[in-house]
């Protein structure tokens, strides 16, 4: 009898049907960890062991970070333009900043060891709270 794709994926075969839910999911801005709690849903290692053994999946999950980075890049975006001067500017700065901190790690290694490359970096003062 024929296993379930996410029975087989909870044991550890590799499902390309599961792998494009994990990346859509993970483009969408949901991390691998709340990914893989959900029920049928591979292991954190079983995707891991994927990623090494499978160039293909490798391409995919490498491609679904790259728009992850842009997803929180999208948030960063609406967090500031929804600001307004009576929200806590220390936690709007919090949330932008711990964004974009993810953001940066989710670019592949070598666009983020080029030198001269500019910091980000967010500053708001009382000042700008009154905007």
């Amino acid at each position: 009898m024929p296993q379930h794709p996410a029975t087989a994926a909870r044991r550890g075969g590799y499902s390309r049907k599961l792998a494009e839910e994990i990346c859509i999911r993970l483009a969408d801005g949901h991390s691998l960890r709340a990914i893989c709690a959900d029920a049928g849903m591979p292991r954190r290692a079983t995707v891991f062991r994927w990623l090494r053994d499978n160039a293909s999946f490798r391409a995919l999950y490498a491609a679904a970070r790259e728009a992850a980075a842009d997803t929180l890049a999208e948030e960063i975006i609406a967090i500031a333009d929804h600001a307004t001067g009576r929200d806590d500017v220390p936690a709007i700065k919090l949330r932008m900043e711990a964004r974009m901190w993810v953001a940066t790690r989710l670019r592949a290694p070598a666009e983020r060891r080029g030198e001269g490359q500019p910091a980000i970096t967010v500053t708001i003062s009382p000042d700008d709270a009154a905007l």
